[in-house]
C-alpha cells in the first residue's frame, strides 16, 4: 500500500511564499510528528508534501491512504484535495484544528476524521484499515507526555524555512483566553525533561525555537526545564505571556539557559478589551515597564496585537504603531480578531448573530468576519492594514533594529530580517483579494 501525507495551506496565504519566506516561516513539526507514529513494515511507500512550499498533484501516484492535516483558513483547500482524492479511489483521512472544532462538517467531505492528538489515533487508525475496518471518528485526548514520538524532521522540506530547528515541551496551555484555539486541540502536558534534553542533543543545533504556547506558564517545570538547559550552551526562543516580565526569577534563569527572545501576546493596549479576553495578565499601561524588565534582563521581545476586540476604537488602533515606538519593542506583528470554530468567541458571536462569513478561507486573521462593536467590518480591514504598512515603514524597521539593545551584536541581522520579512508579508496581504 501506498500513503499520501499532506498539510495543506489556504491559497490565500500565498505570500508565505515570496521570496523573504525563509526569514519567518518556521519549520512545522505537523507532518514530522504524524509521520513518526506511522507504524513499520504497512505502507510501502510513504509520500509527504508540506503544501507551505510543495504542490499537491492528483494525478501522479495511486496512494491508497491519503492523510490531510488544516486548520480552519485551510479547510476549503483541504476539502478539494479531499474530493480529487476520493474520486480517485484513495481513502482520506482528515486531522487537525478544524477537524477537532467541527468533526461533523469535516466528515461530510472524507472517510474518517482524527480529532485531537494523534499519538493514540494514527496506529489505532492504521491498524483498524489494513484489518478493513476503520472507523468514522476517532478521538483519544489523553496522552502521556512520556510517550511522544521524535519528530521524523528529516522527512519533510525545509523549503522556504528558516533553517532553525523547532521542538515542544509543552503543547498545552492553562489559559484560557476567549480568541485561543489552543485549548480545543491541546491540554497543558509537559514532556519528561529529559526527554526534552534528549532531543535537543540530537538536534545538534545550536540554536532552537520552543513551540509552546506558553513555556514558562507551568513555572516549576520551566525551573526544571531552563536548569537543564543551561549545560547545552543553546540559544533558544519561545512564547510567554506578559507576566513574565515581573519574574525576575524566571528571566534570569531563562537567560542564563540561552533564552535570548521571546513572542508575548500583548494584544491590546486597552486594559477593558483584555479583560473582556479573559487575558490572565489584563493591565495594558503596565507593558512598557514589562518590556523594559525584559530588555534589562537582555532578552529581545516580539510583541503580538489583535484589532477588534468590542473596546477597542478606531483611534486607538491606529495609535498602535506609535505606541510599539514608545513600548520599545524589538519586533511586532498584527491581526484581526478571529472568531475561530471550537473558542468561547465563535460560541458567542454565533448566538449574538455577529459572525458575517463562514467562508473558512477567510479565517487566517487578515480579514473581518464579524461585526465589531465601534466600526464596519471594512472599516477594520482598513485599518488593520493602515497599521501594518505605517508599523513596518522603513523608518520604523530601522528605528527598532538599531535601538535594540542587541544591535551591536549578531543578532542584529535577526531582528533586522524579521522586521523585513513581516514588512514584505504585510505588504502582500493588502494586495490580496
Amino acid at each position: 500500500m501506498k500513503m499520501l501525507m499532506i498539510h495543506a495551506w489556504n491559497g490565500r496565504e500565498k505570500a508565505y511564499r515570496g521570496r523573504f519566506s525563509n526569514l519567518l516561516s518556521y519549520p512545522s513539526l505537523t507532518l514530522a510528528t504524524i509521520y513518526s507514529l506511522i507504524p513499520d513494515g504497512v505502507f510501502s511507500s510513504v509520500d509527504v508534501v508540506d503544501e507551505n512550499a510543495q504542490r499537491v498533484v492528483y494525478d501522479g501516484e495511486k496512494y491508497d491512504l491519503v492523510l490531510i492535516s488544516f486548520d480552519t483558513s485551510s479547510s476549503l483547500t483541504a476539502y478539494e484535495h479531499c474530493r480529487e482524492f476520493k474520486n480517485r479511489g484513495s481513502y482520506v483521512v482528515c486531522g487537525g484544528y478544524h477537524a477537532t472544532a467541527l468533526p461533523e462538517e469535516v466528515r461530510e467531505h472524507c472517510d474518517t476524521v482524527i480529532s485531537g492528538p494523534a499519538e493514540i489515533s494514527i496506529p489505532l487508525f492504521i491498524e483498524d484499515f489494513r484489518n478493513g475496518n476503520p472507523e468514522k471518528f476517532y478521538k483519544n485526548p489523553e496522552i502521556c507526555a512520556a510517550e511522544y514520538k521524535t519528530p521524523a524532521r528529516d522527512k519533510i522540506t525545509l523549503k522556504k524555512k528558516l533553517k532553525i530547528p523547532a521542538l515542544i515541551a509543552n503543547r498545552g496551555c492553562n489559559n484560557a483566553c476567549k480568541y485561543c484555539s489552543m485549548g480545543t486541540m491541546w491540554r497543558s502536558n509537559p514532556r519528561p525533561v529529559e526527554d526534552v534534553v534528549r532531543e535537543l542533543i540530537e538536534l545538534d543545533s545550536r540554536m532552537v525555537i520552543f513551540y509552546d504556547p506558553n513555556f514558562f506558564g507551568n513555572r516549576e517545570y520551566a525551573i526544571s526545564l531552563m536548569k537543564a538547559l543551561i549545560p547545552l550552551k543553546i540559544r533558544w526562543a519561545s512564547n510567554a505571556t506578559a507576566d513574565f516580565g515581573y519574574d525576575q526569577e524566571l528571566m534570569k534563569l531563562a537567560f542564563a539557559s540561552g533564552c535570548r527572545a521571546v513572542l508575548i501576546g500583548l494584544e491590546s493596549m486597552n486594559t477593558k478589551s483584555l479583560t473582556l479576553a479573559a487575558k490572565r495578565f489584563h493591565t495594558a499601561e503596565n507593558y512598557k515597564e514589562i518590556v523594559q524588565n525584559i530588555h534589562a534582563n537582555k532578552m529581545m521581545v516580539n510583541g503580538c496585537f489583535v484589532l477588534g476586540f468590542d473596546h477597542d476604537t478606531e483611534e486607538e488602533l491606529l495609535s498602535l504603531p506609535k505606541q510599539v515606538d514608545d513600548l520599545g519593542l524589538d519586533l511586532c506583528r498584527f491581526a484581526i480578531l478571529t472568531p475561530y470554530p471550537g473558542t468561547k468567541f465563535f460560541e458567542e458571536y454565533q448566538k449574538n448573530g455577529r459572525i458575517i462569513s463562514t467562508d473558512w478561507s477567510r479565517y487566517n486573521q487578515h480579514y473581518t468576519v464579524y461585526k465589531p462593536t465601534h466600526m464596519t467590518p471594512e472599516r477594520l480591514d482598513e485599518i488593520y492594514r493602515k497599521v501594518w504598512k505605517e508599523a513596518f515603514s522603513w523608518r520604523r524597521v530601522f528605528r527598532r533594529t538599531f535601538k535594540s539593545s542587541w544591535w551591536k551584536r549578531h543578532y542584529v541581522f535577526m531582528i533586522f530580517g524579521a522586521n523585513i520579512g513581516f514588512k514584505f508579508l504585510g505588504l502582500s496581504k493588502r494586495k490580496m483579494n
